[in-house]
């Protein structure tokens, strides 16, 4: 099965992906050719299915560090690799009536743990990722080949294996024209920029700091609810601009560290340290809410206003949950005037399903063996082929 794969020019591909919210699974059916002269890239459906919430409590223990033993981290893994493999059997036979016969699955897993520069071997400081979903257990369920692990092999050239997604998203938005930059705002915010020209070696991208991971703790701690919706919570708020000087102080935010964080910075502790500034600045629930989403808009902002100066944009294309807040983006628009942000639907992908669209992309780099070429990002030593294959039989 594998040797017919490496023969295919056009791959039919489901991308799987599970971002830092860690609130389900995203599914995408893909049609790729990245080896012709002009690679095209058709996203076919898409589907979204939320975690049980036992299995959500249960990788939300993982993130937290709340899990009590190995046996009980090792059975997530499998467990989580068994939903998704009957999640995704069943997506792949739902493209039947749209004529898209699958050859592949593409797997980005759950991170549940990203250490960049956290590791010492020898007298360097390394970077280690984790991603749970059982790749094996996906291939068994589907009787098709997996690619997975697309962060390893980057982390083991010293790189933080972060933002992974860059050459993916070169292939769907760079432009010979357009200076393009996009922001993801999932957990995690973080930018991709494709200076006009193609280059991918020009490729630059970076975490901004928190997304909505903040937003949706606060919202479950303190209303019940599992986000904000809309940023109707936050808007009844005002924002305090002494927490937000506090929390503005961080290191990562400061630029210390490198081009990656996660939940391990952005998460539970880091709500603690606000919900403990907030209760001494005597601060209401809705203005710590609307303080957060402002700590998300000004980390977004501090990131990218030197390349909007630098490349004259006017426009931002957004993807992400965070699209669906009105209210951060109108903190967004605050923070930087004169800026349209703007859907990436505009450039033909659904945002919903742009992360699990790059996966699939990924997986096909890998199949044809084409490097990532996008070392400047992660800062690794050298380029890598991202995943690793699991045959299927």
């Amino acid at each position: 099965m594998l040797k017919k794969l490496l023969d295919r020019k056009c791959l039919n591909i489901i991308g799987l992906n599970s971002g830092t919210s860690a609130d389900g699974l995203d599914l995408a059916a893909v049609k790729i050719n990245l080896v012709s002269k002009k690679p095209s890239i058709k996203f076919i459906a898409g589907k979204t299915v939320r975690y049980p919430h036992n299995l959500f409590r249960r990788l939300d223990d993982a993130i937290n560090n709340r899990i009590s033993s190995i046996d009980d981290l090792i059975g997530l893994d499998r467990e989580l690799g068994a939903f998704y493999g009957t999640q995704t059997e069943r997506f792949r036979r739902s493209l039947k009536d749209k004529k898209f016969n699958a050859n592949l699955v593409a797997s980005h897993g759950q991170t549940v743990r990203h250490l960049p520069g956290k590791i010492k071997i020898g007298n360097k400081k390394q970077s280690a990722t984790l991603q749970l979903g059982h790749p094996e257990s996906i291939a068994a369920a589907t009787g098709l080949p997996l690619i997975a692990d697309f962060r390893q092999a980057d982390i083991a050239r010293g790189g933080e294996g972060a933002p992974i997604t860059s050459p993916a998203m070169h292939y769907l938005f760079a432009d010979r024209r357009e200076h393009r930059l996009l922001i993801n705002i999932g957990g995690i915010s973080n930018y991709f920029l494709f200076p006009g020209g193609g280059q991918i070696k020009k490729t630059q991208a970076a975490d901004c700091g928190p997304g909505n991971s903040l937003m949706d703790i606060i919202a479950r701690q303190y209303f019940k609810k599992n986000y904000d919706h809309n940023g109707q919570l936050a808007s009844k708020g005002n924002i305090s601009r002494r927490l937000l000087t506090i929390l503005m102080a961080d290191s990562f935010l400061k630029g210390k560290f490198g081009p990656s964080t996660g939940r391990e910075r952005f998460g539970e502790r880091f709500v603690e340290k606000i919900l403990e500034n907030a209760a001494k600045l005597r601060i209401n629930k809705q203005d710590v809410l609307a303080t957060t989403a402002e700590l998300t808009a000004s980390a977004v902002a501090h990131s990218i206003k030197n390349i909007i100066r630098r490349y004259r944009l006017d426009r931002v294309y957004l993807f992400g949950g965070g699209l669906k807040n009105k209210y951060l983006l109108k903190r967004l628009e605050e923070n930087i005037p004169g800026i349209d942000f703007l859907s990436v639907k505009n450039l033909g992908y659904d945002p919903d399903y742009l992360e699990a669209i790059c996966y699939a992309v990924l997986g096909a780099m890998t199949i044809h063996s084409l490097s990532s070429g996008t070392r400047q990002v992660t800062g690794a030593l050298s380029d890598s082929i991202a995943g690793r294959i699991i045959q299927a039989y």
